[in-house]
């Protein structure tokens, strides 16, 4: 609640400052505040506004500041910036969030703005773009530090006070590396600051690692692997197991959330949104969410056909259909049950399709003793409205066979 408040606050001082043209005091206020607090404060008011707040960002911020930014406002800001001030951000940026930009642009643009980096980060550019869409190679971040296992704590402190990272967290992680340059362990810097004498060589000092990442590993493979060793950095190898990246445990969060979304969107019946809500065009709304809901329209009609087969009968027993929205609801919801599970299941590696049959087999017997509680419970309901016995049973037996069919269906589909 108070950083919700402390929000609020801040974009109620950053209009109040630019419509008084207090100009000094708005660069006073980026200079100070979190990248991401002023992030969201952009995001969230006019363009225009943001285009001119945008530009009073300090230079070195500028970059931080456009990659919390959401997409749509991102590629907004390319087209209405100066072609200096987004030449200069592009060349700023972190490798693996230039990646995401760029991936997600038209390849017109995507050329464009290719042409506005420097020579060693456009080289770097073109090859994360090289690999797979959502592959390890596309989330990682060529900036790292690596050092021989034969170097001394002295000859590692004075390497590290002059190496270059725009990234200071991966100084945390220092990785160790033999003679051919294939990684071979880690240490973390407290470690090296800490130790003496300084003439102790990293090999003494390192914990050898077996845990690294190929580029063309997939996102969910990464996603597994912070998950399994629960790392903030994961170094990314090639075939001879020479160090080339790393990736960061903030990045793969985003993945996973990104992966989760369309799963989320998948499960409730429609096609997964690449925008926000908000930014998704209306006729591209309309057809990820027309072909879903005509498929399951189209399924339903099965249901129609079978009850207009037996309409004369009906007829006859009409009390039955009071019963039809119990047994309908009941099937229904059991095949969100299983579909919830297995879709979560999968998302945890917890599960596979290989395992379809072993799913199978225990959701029939969980659909049949759930069928067989509901179904008592609709016996009783019919007795509770002085329907005789036959209908009691009829009505169990329906809730048992839709409710299996419900558990199988949603965990098999």
């Amino acid at each position: 609640m108070e950083q919700g408040i402390e929000e609020k606050n801040l974009k109620d001082r950053v209009l109040s400052y630019y419509e008084n043209k207090s100009f000094h005091a708005l660069r006073s206020l980026f200079k100070d505040y979190e990248v991401a607090d002023l992030a969201e404060v952009f995001a969230d008011v006019e363009l225009e506004t943001n285009i001119a707040l945008f530009r009073l960002v300090p230079r070195v911020r500028k970059a931080q500041v456009f990659s919390y930014l959401p997409f749509e406002r991102q590629e907004n800001l390319i087209k209405e910036l100066p072609h200096v001030v987004v030449a200069s951000m592009l060349n700023q940026m972190v490798a693996d969030d230039r990646t995401k930009l760029l991936e997600e642009l038209p390849e017109s643009i995507q050329k464009i703005l290719l042409n506005f980096l420097n020579p060693a980060e456009r080289e770097n550019a073109l090859k994360l773009l090289s690999y797979p869409e959502d592959s390890v190679g596309r989330l990682m971040d060529m900036e790292y530090v690596s050092l021989a296992a034969n170097m001394s704590v002295r000859q590692a402190l004075e390497t590290i006070r002059w190496r270059s990272i725009s990234s200071p967290e991966h100084l945390n992680k220092i990785f160790v590396t033999d003679d051919d340059e294939a990684v071979i362990g880690e240490v973390d810097l407290a470690t090296i600051v800490t130790t003496d004498p300084v003439t102790t060589r990293l090999s003494e000092l390192m914990a050898q690692t077996s845990v690294y990442l190929s580029p063309y590993d997939s996102g969910t493979d990464a996603v597994d692997a912070f998950r399994k060793y629960d790392r903030q950095l994961i170094p990314v190898v090639d075939e001879s197991k020479v160090m080339i990246g790393v990736v960061t445990a903030d990045d793969v969060f985003d993945y996973a959330e990104e992966e989760a979304t369309e799963d989320i969107h998948q499960f409730g019946g429609q096609g997964a949104l690449e925008d926000s809500y908000f930014q998704t065009p209306f006729l591209v709304m309309l057809r990820k969410r027309g072909g879903w809901l005509a498929f399951l329209f189209f399924g339903t009609m099965f249901t129609g056909n079978i009850l207009r087969h037996y309409q004369e009968l009906l007829n006859k027993m009409g009390y039955l259909v009071i019963f039809l929205p119990l047994i309908v609801s009941a099937g229904g919801n059991a095949g969100t049950q299983a579909a919830s599970l297995i879709l979560r299941g999968i998302a945890l590696n917890e599960m596979h399709p290989k395992d379809w049959f072993r799913i199978l087999r225990r959701e029939v017997f969980t659909g049949l003793s759930l069928g067989l509680i509901v179904g008592s419970m609709g016996y009783f309901r019919a007795g509770t409205w002085n329907y005789s016995q036959h209908v009691g049973v009829v009505v169990a037996l329906s809730l048992v066979f839709v409710v299996i069919f419900g558990a199988v269906v949603g965990s098999m589909l």
